[in-house]
């Protein structure tokens, strides 16, 4: 291999190390994008108002997925790798989202006693499917608690602990207050760091495309001069 041969390997593979390295805090960004999704979804004042702030910013970070590789002049096709990181983006949002919860509740719930006011089928006014039996609680003083729980084997007029949130912000939970969420924010960070890994492998491909895409463009160039 002569001394041109060996220089253009060498910068080849220092591009690709370059891409590699460059999407991974490319994925840091997302997975920041994914935590603020989460807490804009915890900060939301009701549950139609959270679901409107987690569709609009998955787009929103979608958007930002497709920035980052395009302001990197990427030429390299949407694939199989692709949809996985967006699964895993997904999956670290949804976990956010629930530690978040836990943590609030954590942090601020307050237990007390509550009473079964009614228990009716969830999905069944209007919904696309029955989600099992639920039931409305009120503190004992009256006072309707935000949400539903899981009505299993209660009646109406059955007693049982549960926590609220002071702020309204989540709905009320059947049970004491919850500790700690440490294994949620763990689970957290398995998809995310499957991302990274993925990240990693959509840089190192890309930069491969790239090549490609200019060798082909060269050619083409070549081809149309004239002899």
């Amino acid at each position: 291999m002569n001394e041109a041969e060996e220089t253009t390997r060498l910068r080849t593979w220092t591009v690709r190390a370059l891409w590699t390295a460059l999407a991974v805090p490319a994925s840091a960004l997302v997975t920041a994008g994914s935590f603020g999704i989460a807490y804009a979804v915890a900060e939301a004042p009701d549950r139609w108002a959270s679901q409107l702030v987690f569709v609009g910013a998955v787009l929103a970070v979608g958007c930002l997925i497709g920035l980052v590789f395009l302001l990197l002049d990427s030429h390299r096709e949407f694939g199989k790798l692709d949809v996985v990181a967006a699964v895993c983006v997904a999956l670290t949002t949804a976990t956010f989202v629930y530690a978040l919860e836990q943590q609030a509740l954590h942090d601020r719930g307050r237990v007390e006693r509550a009473v079964v006011t009614s228990v009716f089928q969830a999905g069944g006014a209007g919904g696309l499917s029955d989600g099992g039996p639920v039931a409305r609680l009120a503190d004992l003083s009256g006072h309707r608690l935000a949400g539903t729980v899981g009505a299993g084997h209660l009646a109406v007029g059955d007693r049982l602990t549960v926590t609220v949130d002071p702020e309204g912000k989540f709905p009320v939970r059947r049970g004491p207050r919850p500790g700690p969420p440490t294994l949620w924010w763990g689970i957290a960070a398995v998809p995310a760091a499957c991302q990274a890994l993925l990240y990693a492998a959509m840089g190192f491909s890309t930069a491969r495309q790239n090549e490609w895409y200019w060798r082909a463009r060269r050619r083409r160039a070549a081809a149309r001069e004239p002899a």
